[in-house]
């Protein structure tokens, strides 16, 4: 290829510019799993709700949709900015990426940004709340357990707003700050989702150890398997937060191909929580004792474990202090045999 058809343009820039299109991409794929997870959910709670659960399921029914909803305008969103900068004015003096750094402030780009800002308050909601259902029973009082969560959630949304009325207002106040709210804003966000994550894994582990060492390792796997642990914390999330926060703060411009798929992927974490909810297979406050109880021979657990065995007539009887007891006896057919004899 010519080297005289490529722009004239300093490598970082044409970097960026790829990052931002790759990203564009990637969060079009993801938004085809926001699909089919959002359809998933919607039959399974559709369908299992009743009149006894529609108080439980009807809330989440109306959570997914308004979710998808905005999940499907921010890709609109994003996909016509793309084709403005890229395609109708792609001759804009910088390129397309001094294009979406003067432009962030047109109506499209204005949508876009409402629509994650709206998704990422709905999303944190979401894990807080499941953090709260995961520690109820906890020994510390739960307001000191969601205090800290809980002041990250509103500084989160205020910064949000914050953002929204800086790239989307003229007023004198933002024009004349050199505070760039984006950072704060994102870093919150970013930072609640990792510590929360981080709080659910544990207690789940904490769960893990408590149902293995009392039934095995074959019970609750549903609840404390690893995979679960990944959906219930909202890992997936988590981990790319932590990489688009790495490559941002190195000034990588890699890290827009993080941030253009961040929202989406985000709704592929919720959805997933939503599923399991939907299955009842989400950990709940009753979850700890329908596990305790689900085995049979619970009560053999607290006595000790106890052989029996009716090879020949007799009974073996091994208690959990390891010494055995052996019984010999004849039963009332052989007894009556013998007497007949």
């Amino acid at each position: 290829m010519s080297s005289s058809w490529t722009p004239d343009e300093s490598s970082g820039t044409l970097l960026a510019e790829k990052g931002w299109l790759q990203g564009a991409v990637v969060s079009a794929i993801a938004y085809g799993i926001d699909v089919a997870l959002y359809l998933m959910c919607f039959h399974l709670l559709f369908r299992q709700m009743n009149r006894m659960n529609y108080k439980k399921n009807l809330p989440l029914l109306m959570y997914i949709t308004i979710t998808f909803i905005l999940s499907t305008l921010f890709m609109a969103a994003l996909a016509d900015f793309t084709q403005l900068a890229f395609i109708q004015y792609r001759d804009y003096p910088g390129g397309p990426n001094e294009f979406e750094n003067n432009m962030f402030g047109i109506p499209v780009d204005n949508l876009g940004n409402v629509c994650a800002f709206l998704t990422m308050i709905l999303s944190d909601g979401l894990v807080v709340w499941r953090c709260m259902v995961i520690y109820r029973g906890c020994m510390v009082p739960m307001w000191i357990i969601m205090l800290f969560p809980g002041l990250m959630y509103l500084a989160s949304t205020a910064m949000g707003i914050m953002f929204l009325l800086q790239v989307t207002t003229n007023s004198p106040y933002f024009s004349s700050t050199n505070v760039n709210y984006t950072v704060p804003y994102l870093s919150l966000s970013l930072a609640l989702n990792i510590i929360i994550t981080i709080v659910i894994v544990l207690r789940l582990l904490t769960y893990r150890h408590r149902i293995t060492k009392v039934l095995g390792s074959d019970y609750g796997t549903q609840y404390t398997s690893i995979a679960a642990m990944i959906i219930e914390s909202a890992a997936l999330y988590s981990t790319i937060s932590v990489a688009f926060l790495t490559l941002f703060l190195l000034n990588n411009p890699i890290s827009a191909t993080f941030i253009q798929s961040l929202t989406q992927i985000q709704i592929i974490a919720m959805f997933l929580i939503v599923f399991r909810v939907a299955q009842g297979k989400s950990w709940s406050q009753d979850t700890m004792s329908r596990v305790m109880t689900s085995r049979p021979s619970v009560q053999a657990i607290r006595m000790g474990d106890i052989g029996y065995n009716l090879g020949d007539g007799s009974k073996t009887f091994t208690g959990s202090s390891g010494f055995g007891m052996h019984q010999s006896y004849k039963s009332n057919e052989r007894d009556s045999a013998e007497a007949d004899v």
